[in-house]
């Protein structure tokens, strides 16, 4: 399962939108372990405040899981509507971030 998580510079989560991220870091989870798979840039990052949802799939619509410290109500709402997963994760480090994931998916 393929997972996704936005910041703004591959080090700190990005304190504001999920869609404002200007990376996405991709992990995948085999059960266990959170494996760090590769990064995909926002594109749209530089051309509007934030993306929406239906932009945002083009790049991460194989990552069933997508984390950030916020998203919008009505994001969350519709992703979950199309069968994935927003996670709210209340931190700014990318490893305690993966700590905190990696305990909610063992779950």
């Amino acid at each position: 399962m393929l997972i996704a998580i936005g910041t703004l510079d591959g080090i700190k989560i990005n304190h504001e939108h999920f869609g404002h991220s200007k990376i996405y870091m991709i992990y995948e989870f085999d059960g266990k372990e959170l494996i760090k798979k590769e990064e995909r840039k926002n594109p749209y990052a530089e051309t509007h405040l934030h993306a929406k949802v239906e932009e945002i799939l083009e790049i991460l619509g194989d990552c069933k899981i997508w984390v950030g410290k916020t998203m919008g109500k009505r994001s969350m709402k519709k992703l979950e509507e199309l069968g994935y997963k927003p996670i709210l994760i209340n931190t700014t480090n990318i490893n305690e971030t993966l700590k905190k994931l990696k305990e909610k998916l063992q779950r």
